[in-house]
């Protein structure tokens, strides 16, 4: 059974061929789907072409890399063009669950401040461990901020709040529309019976002075962006939500400990750290470096 007018949105980059998978289990849930990609190989693109007839569903092309807020902007405009209520939007990684876009469509529509709500975020599980993982509550309970993949938004909320801010091309760009959503007095909800299978990278341990150390190693450009982009957010948003900005401060500081002590390239990444500070000091946003 479908649920009632959502329009998937699948954002790709280099992907695998497992994303047809994924877009298999999202295409019985949905009543279209779109999947926008960022300018991957045509090698990497075959399997997607493959699929696209036999599951059903339109593949743009980009082309470039153009960011994942944009890819995103894409898929939201397509979706809003064909007269759809709602986007659901997903990375290549993600994989709902039975059951899935039915419960999300349903928190959305029994919410008691529905007309207030501008984003339904799951249950999300990692895929090897089947770990739940945490969301950051405010005090009534609600989600502070969520990510993109498994987001479900009604579309009208984008004449509201407006698009994704495609200047910060990867990296804080969902978390700095749901605190911008929040600025303009809307909210979040959470489906907990909704749950979305996720992949959160590889993350190795390290022994270092005493201390276990946990890195993920992020390339340096990817360093750029995430430093850039957190600076930007804490100066927009310190004063409306001081103890999420301070928590991010914290987030860049351990970082940058941890690519010193552990990583390796640490001298590149330290580098483009700096270049993304001193960027977000001084106002430079867009596509920067190559990811």
């Amino acid at each position: 059974m479908n649920a009632r007018g959502v329009c998937g949105v699948v954002v790709t980059f280099r992907p695998q061929a497992s994303v047809c998978d994924n877009l298999a289990k999202l295409v019985p849930q949905v009543d279209g789907l779109v999947v926008v990609d960022n300018g991957s190989s045509a090698e990497s693109l075959a399997p997607i072409h493959a699929a696209e007839q036999g599951l059903g569903f339109t593949l743009i092309q980009n082309g470039s890399n153009v960011g994942i807020a944009a890819a995103l902007n894409i898929g939201v405009r397509w979706a809003k063009a064909r007269g759809f209520r709602y986007v659901a939007l997903f990375d290549q990684d993600s994989a709902v669950t039975e059951g899935f876009m039915l419960a999300m469509v349903a928190e959305y529509e029994s919410h008691p401040q529905r007309d207030k709500v501008a984003i339904v975020t799951p249950s999300q599980v990692e895929r090897s461990t089947r770990r739940a993982r945490g969301q950051w509550s405010t005090k009534d309970g609600s989600p502070l901020v969520a990510i993109t993949s498994g987001s479900l938004m009604p579309l009208e909320i984008f004449d509201e709040c407006g698009w994704f801010q495609e200047e910060f091309i990867i990296d804080c760009v969902d978390h700095e529309y749901c605190l911008r959503a929040r600025s303009l007095g809307y909210t979040l909800a959470e489906c907990r019976q909704a749950v979305l299978l996720v992949a959160v990278g590889s993350i190795t341990s390290h022994q270092a002075f005493g201390f276990t150390i946990h890195a993920r190693h992020y390339g340096a450009n990817r360093r750029y962006y995430m430093t850039r982009n957190r600076l930007v957010m804490v100066h927009r948003f310190w004063k409306e939500q001081p103890a999420w900005c301070w928590r991010t401060l914290q987030d860049i500081v351990q970082d940058s400990i941890r690519v010193a002590l552990v990583e390796e390239e640490r001298w590149s990444k330290m580098r483009h750290t700096g270049q993304g500070i001193v960027d977000a000091l001084c106002g430079r946003m867009g596509k920067v470096v190559e990811l």
